[in-house]
């Protein structure tokens, strides 16, 4: 009978034990499962409706294939496919990203995750990552990740919160083929 509870004891523990790993997984796997890549920027109180609704969807960090860089915010997306569908060839969608750190800094966390081992050449004097040859990155129809130095004044920053907008420094210009 001892030896009966005991077994039961120990099996229990099992089950809770697997059960909580069980858990645990599932918790990191829809933590980073369809994750929006980025926050919108914040807008300011005078901001349109339109703009306030934000209709085009924001991609998941899977689609976009890309890290966004760190703390930085979404000032515009592409149209969704169904309402691009007009063009002869795939138009590579697009996040526009803008943060308040130096484009330097943007660079250089850039540099350590776009790799040539991973298929990405980099072109200083365009501060363009793209997946390919660099040759290519005008086309429009390769990925790539374009750091521009920010004003502020770009058209995607009009409705932007102005305590926020004049913090920024650079723009982070991701495109990216969309999932089928």
């Amino acid at each position: 009978m001892f030896v009966n509870n005991k077994l039961k004891e120990i099996g229990m523990k099992k089950i809770i034990f697997i059960i909580g790993i069980i858990i645990v997984i599932t918790g990191f796997f829809m933590e980073n499962l369809a994750q929006p890549f980025a926050p919108w920027a914040k807008l300011s109180g005078d901001a349109p409706e339109e703009i306030n609704a934000r209709k085009y969807p924001v991609p998941s960090k899977d689609e976009v294939g890309v890290p966004a860089y760190p703390g930085a915010v979404i000032s515009s997306v592409s149209a969704p496919k169904q309402d691009t569908i007009k063009y002869e060839q795939e138009v590579m969608a697009f996040v526009n990203l803008v943060t308040s750190e130096p484009s330097s800094s943007v660079i250089s966390f850039y540099k350590k995750i776009l790799t040539n081992d991973k298929g990405w050449n980099y072109s200083e004097e365009y501060k363009t990552f793209v997946k390919g040859q660099t040759q290519n990155a005008l086309t429009g129809f390769i990925p790539t990740v374009k750091i521009r130095d920010e004003s502020g004044d770009n058209y995607d920053l009009v409705y932007v919160d102005p305590n926020f907008k004049k913090n920024l420094k650079t723009r982070i210009e991701i495109t990216y083929k969309r999932s089928e």
